[in-house]
């Protein structure tokens, strides 16, 4: 299912799904079409030496936090915290694979950091925690999910890729449910991101 995004803060914060506590919610980049098909394709040469679960072009993103089940009546405050500031962005250049082994997933992101997404992704987070949210002791490590359940193909073999010069246009809030078939997005709000 292609994601959607959602009209008011009033219609994000509607009941619950089929009885659910809360929804499975993160903020995240969402790359263009022409971007996305471009990272299918890196996803494709990943999947012919790896095998696994491609994801579908529609649902490639960026995460910039993770905030697991959150109950309905706290999601407006959270469509209403992409207002509290003008959302700066800039080029991030995608040129490499890389892997988690644990969940096995393969992922294309940057060898050079990205000063501007270090900043939005650590306002962020400051903002998160000041509505109660658990920042992950883990450091941020951007990239962008390929596959899933992958194999053992070792990446190195795989020709490097040209490198992608993304520059993001919008931030979303983004609702998950999985499905057998792979998670289904739902965009609940999304604000556009300025550049210098």
């Amino acid at each position: 299912m292609k994601p959607q995004a959602a009209g008011t803060p009033a219609a994000v914060a509607a009941g619950p799904e089929h009885g659910a506590p809360g929804r499975r919610l993160f903020f995240a980049l969402w790359p263009d079409a022409e971007d996305a098909e471009i990272l299918s394709g890196w996803a494709r040469r990943a999947h012919a030496l790896c095998g696994g679960r491609v994801m579908r072009p529609d649902t490639l993103h960026l995460t910039l936090a993770f905030l697991g089940a959150v109950p309905h009546e706290r999601v407006a405050d959270l469509v209403a915290l992409l207002d509290e500031a003008t959302l700066m962005g800039g080029m991030l250049r995608l040129d490499r694979y890389g892997r988690f082994r644990g969940p096995r997933i393969v992922w294309a992101g940057p060898t050079t950091p990205a000063p501007w997404l270090n900043a939005l992704h650590g306002w962020l987070w400051r903002a998160l925690v000041r509505r109660g949210f658990d920042r992950p002791a883990e450091p941020f490590r951007p990239h962008v999910s390929l596959l899933r359940r992958a194999g053992p193909g070792d990446l190195d073999a795989l020709p490097p890729p040209e490198p992608l010069d993304w520059t993001p246009r919008r931030c979303v809030l983004v609702a998950s449910a999985p499905r057998p078939e792979g998670s289904c997005y739902d965009i609940l709000a999304e604000r556009s991101l300025r550049t210098a």
